[in-house]
């Protein structure tokens, strides 16, 4: 498995737009991973996650994050999202020399290719498609002083 370096970083899992503002308000200048909601190459599209991260990244020119896109059951989604240049990108495993030109090609997109999310305990799920902002904030900064 290649992965983030999830040790170092936290991972916080969006819904929306919502979320990922609130995570970029409360991260301020820390890195951090914003992770697609579940399987949302497949129920979004990648086109969907880029234009928010591109809205999110005009928005907040200072915040540090990568853009992970959960491309599970939909590989044409991750061969989407390499080209619309995200940071990285979730598979399902798959034979060794497929897995290995994907890779290939993500990498001269220095983009990540990763057969597993990352573990349960460093990712961060964000309520934004329930919570109103001000919650959503609060949550989030209470999270990160555990």
């Amino acid at each position: 498995m290649t992965a983030l370096p999830t040790m170092t970083i936290p991972i916080i899992r969006i819904h929306g737009i919502r979320g990922a503002r609130s995570a970029c308000r409360v991260m301020e200048n820390r890195t951090f991973g914003l992770l697609s909601p579940d399987h949302a190459a497949q129920s979004h599209g990648a086109q969907w996650f880029a234009d928010l991260i591109m809205l999110i990244r005009e928005e907040f020119p200072a915040c540090d994050f990568k853009a992970m896109l959960d491309c599970r059951g939909r590989v044409s989604g991750a061969l989407a999202a390499i080209e619309l240049g995200l940071d990285a990108v979730i598979v399902d495993p798959m034979p060794d020399m497929q897995l290995e030109n994907l890779r290939d090609m993500a990498g001269q997109a220095n983009c990540i290719v990763m057969t597993e999310l990352p573990r349960t305990d460093v990712i961060y799920k964000m309520a934004d498609d329930l919570l109103p902002d001000p919650e959503l904030d609060k949550r989030l900064r209470a999270h990160l002083s555990d």
